[in-house]
């Protein structure tokens, strides 16, 4: 029998670089509607990993009548470790990142899709939204970020913590926490999932969690995109390094075969004039250097996800 999710805490890494008050007021509210529509409790923690402390990031929280919490060493896993340090006491943990925007009714989804399947992760979608004058060779955001391309059911492919409910029992259970290693250059929530699924942990995707996702403006730009799948290529040779679900000779064939398709990509958006695959075509070429620095460089070394 699937146990009751009665505790809530939705947890919102943050540098106080962003504008947070439109996203606690609807977090709020979300609360509000599911404390007294579901008899449950809905807390909502705003942790501030900034390097000095953000004034901005107190003030959105003490006008949002949220709790605060200073989180003062960096670090990706640093901050995530605080929320699961936080949640202890709670039936499950909500992540959802500061630049996003839930959907009217996005909590009571992940709350049912756990509940109702059994799930000890459930993931939602994640849709960039762009504005009105972004360039159009971001088509319409599928080039920032790929939406999943599943119905409901059974997660399909690696989760990620930026619109995603963890049960906290599975999480005790096993000891979990964010590895360290990973604080500087990303792909902690990778490995930590991928952790929990082979402790038979059981995951679920839900369309109707949806969130919008607003880019910061560097992102809608030719080098900021090539920037992020350069760091990207980074980060993937550290969680491939750690997972190791494939041998060196196979991760080699398959980045030496998008960067065949970058150059095709590239050569064909030329010839046709098609501004997206161009685009495309440099940002697997950025991605497979990435991957290839890392390795040559050397790979942050330390066990998967550590235990308390």
């Amino acid at each position: 029998m699937p146990s009751t999710l009665k505790n809530i805490l939705i947890a919102v890494p943050t540098t106080g670089a962003r504008a947070l008050r439109p996203l606690l007021d609807d977090l709020v509210q979300q609360a509000r509607v599911t404390e007294s529509s579901d008899a449950r409790r809905v807390s909502i923690l705003l942790l501030d990993n900034s390097a000095a402390g953000s004034k901005s990031a107190l003030e959105a929280a003490d006008a949002c009548d949220v709790r605060y919490r200073r989180v003062a060493k960096r670090g990706y896993s640093q901050v995530r470790n605080a929320a699961i340090d936080a949640a202890q006491q709670y039936d499950a943990l909500v992540f959802i990142d500061d630049d996003e925007r839930p959907v009217p009714g996005w909590l009571r989804a992940l709350i049912t899709g756990a509940e109702t399947n059994d799930a000890d992760v459930v993931v939602g979608p994640v849709v960039v939204r762009l504005p009105e004058d972004a360039p159009q060779w971001l088509d319409e955001g599928r080039l920032i970020r790929q939406v999943r391309p599943q119905e409901d059911g059974p997660l399909e492919g690696p989760a990620q913590s930026g619109n995603t409910l963890v049960r906290m029992s599975a999480v005790r259970s096993a000891g979990l926490r964010f590895n360290p290693a990973f604080d500087r250059t990303g792909g902690e929530d990778s490995v930590f999932f991928h952790e929990m699924a082979q402790r038979g942990a059981r995951f679920f995707y839900t369309r109707a969690a949806l969130v919008f996702e607003t880019p910061d403006q560097d992102r809608m730009t030719l080098s900021g995109v090539a920037r992020r799948a350069y760091r990207g290529g980074r980060t993937s040779a550290v969680v491939e390094a750690e997972i190791r679900t494939r041998p060196m000779s196979r991760r080699l064939i398959r980045r030496a075969g998008k960067l065949t398709r970058a150059l095709f990509r590239i050569l064909s958006g030329a010839v046709c004039r098609r501004p997206v695959d161009c685009v495309l075509g440099m940002q697997d070429i950025s991605f497979v250097c990435g991957w290839s620095v890392a390795l040559v460089t050397g790979l942050p070394g330390s066990a998967v996800s550590r235990r308390k």
